[in-house]
């Protein structure tokens, strides 16, 4: 963290809820990760931009950026033996304290002010979950609990320890219980350097070669000759990361820094999806709507009469007015001869007239035919709607970029799905452009883009492409009236299907054949004079 002295905070990001990413800027760009992951709680540098998770902005987000940007980091301090670093700020609003606490589930990112009072936290813990450590906004801070019954690794008497405590013990478990600042992986390190086995016994260590080893691996804290590891299984994916060479694994690399060998740990056990929060938040938002759609359409096409119901409301009116002086007066039921002369069944209002049990047949006749009428439009909007929602979650699975989820959150915004954040502004994102054989090709990667695509970038006699019956890209062929090989309509027709398809089938006509769905949203089109292309693997 030396280098890191004298630097500027110039941005700071939650990339989820237990995270904090700062860009600091000390002759070139720094990327400092604090995360109170309860399993994945680390502090390292990144070799790429932290991206923004969550669009909400907490209060500890606000009071950062009061605080902490635009300010000069002054000092790093570690609290000895402590797995805690405290950053020492000075900005625009005076002195402040950012302290990471690095404890498994117990880890924390509390924000402290000049007096010492906490000015929020990644996690606020009230009295309720620790009444003798208050971490709340006004409260003071108070440090960790000491570790009194622990001792430093470097001073310690091995002999005494090791015979202090049952020879069957393992040895990694007695030295993580015994020892500050020693883990569960330099536990099980200590141990294989001094017996082979990282599992070893107790009775199966000579205190000296214990007390050799631990020496060994502690030594840097005063020569600074770090090595950073990594452990690899046989497939190569990363097991462990230390700042020694991991002897404890079969197969263990040098890596160049400690950031580095964390990077390479972190990407194995943790999404790589850099917006994987922003993600899950849109795709949340968009599942939902599409369960509404759903349950709304299920119950409008339960309404929807078919045409011998309705008529047969009618025709039960027009035979109760032609027969009425042949209903008895408080009959629940009458039977009749229908237009065929075949005997009907009718049901009565007992309380009603024989003309009004008739009118009120009418009434339910013109209601189940504006029924008739009404719901099947309903019911395209609503098929319509479920389409939009379709092609939006199309979109944000293949979105690369932080600003095409915007654009999918802006849609669903616009719809009136979700509300706007505070400080969102319209997303700008355009069309992939490609070149093949000459031929130029636009491909939209979400349903604006879409539009721009097929109705600004597109001339009518360009080749219009999207996979068949699917939510999907618009692919434009620019053909400048020219004919287009068949190899390249094949490559335009792959990007159609996207990535995650090998095969499948591909509709093609002229961009003149295509026009905007009626009340569609945008990206939403109807087409004809196709013609269908199969794309095999």
């Amino acid at each position: 963290m030396d280098r890191l002295l004298g630097a500027r905070v110039q941005h700071i990001v939650l990339p989820d809820d237990l995270s904090l990413g700062l860009e600091l800027y000390a002759g070139q760009r720094y990327y400092l990760l604090l995360s109170a992951h309860p399993r994945f709680a680390r502090i390292s540098l990144l070799s790429e931009r932290i991206r923004r998770g969550r669009d909400v902005e907490p209060p500890i987000l606000l009071l950062l950026r009061k605080w902490v940007r635009s300010a000069r980091l002054l000092d790093v301090v570690q609290p000895l033996w402590e797995r805690m670093l405290i950053f020492h700020f000075e900005g625009p609003e005076g002195r402040c304290q950012l302290v990471a606490e690095i404890m498994d589930r117990y880890s924390n990112l509390v924000l402290v002010g000049s007096d010492g009072r906490v000015l929020d936290a990644v996690k606020r813990i009230g009295p309720e979950l620790n009444r003798l450590r208050v971490t709340l906004p006004g409260q003071p801070y108070q440090m960790p609990p000491p570790q009194s019954d622990r001792q430093p690794p470097v001073a310690v008497d091995w002999g005494w320890l090791l015979r202090s405590v049952p020879a069957e013990q393992p040895l990694h478990a007695v030295l993580t219980r015994q020892l500050l600042g020693v883990s569960p992986t330099v536990a099980r390190e200590i141990a294989a350097r001094a017996t082979g086995d990282p599992l070893a016994p107790v009775g199966a260590a000579d205190p000296i070669s214990v007390g050799r080893c631990a020496m060994e691996l502690f030594a840097p804290l005063t020569d600074g000759s770090w090595q950073p590891h990594v452990a690899l299984d046989e497939r190569g994916n990363v097991l462990a990361w230390a700042p020694y060479p991991l002897r404890q694994y079969p197969h263990s690399e040098p890596v160049g820094t400690i950031s580095e060998a964390m990077d390479r740990f972190f990407a194995c056990h943790i999404s790589r999806d850099a917006y994987a929060t922003a993600r899950r938040e849109v795709q949340a938002a968009i599942e939902a709507a599409k369960r509404y759609v759903k349950q709304t359409l299920d119950n409008v096409r339960a309404q929807l009469p078919n045409e011998q119901e309705v008529n047969l409301l009618r025709e039960n009116g027009e035979l109760l007015l032609a027969y009425q002086h042949s209903v008895e007066k408080g009959a629940e039921q009458v039977l009749l001869p229908d237009y065929n002369s075949t005997p009907r069944r009718i049901k009565l209002e007992p309380t009603l007239t024989p003309i009004e049990n008739a009118q009120l047949y009418f009434h339910r006749y013109r209601k189940a035919l504006r029924a008739m009428q009404e719901l099947p439009v309903r019911i395209a909007k609503l098929e319509a709607e479920m389409a939009f929602l379709e092609q939006l979650a199309v979109d944000l699975e293949t979105a690369e970029t932080r600003s095409e989820i915007d654009m999918v959150r802006e849609e669903l915004a616009e719809a009136g799905w979700i509300s706007r954040p505070r400080h969102a502004s319209t997303p700008k994102s355009g069309p992939k452009r490609l070149v093949i054989d000459g031929f130029t090709i636009y491909v939209g990667r979400n349903a604006r883009q879409n539009e721009e695509v097929t109705f600004k970038l597109a001339a009518p006699d360009d080749l219009w492409l999207h996979v068949r019956g699917q939510p999907g890209a618009h692919v434009i062929i620019k053909s400048g009236g020219h004919n287009v090989p068949k190899q390249v309509i094949e490559k335009a027709a792959r990007l159609a299907l996207g990535n995650a398809a090998t095969s499948g089938q591909v509709d093609i006509t002229q961009r003149r054949f295509v026009r905007r769905m009626p009340g569609g949203h945008p990206g939403m089109v109807v087409y004809h004079n196709e013609q269908t292309l199969r794309v095999r693997e």
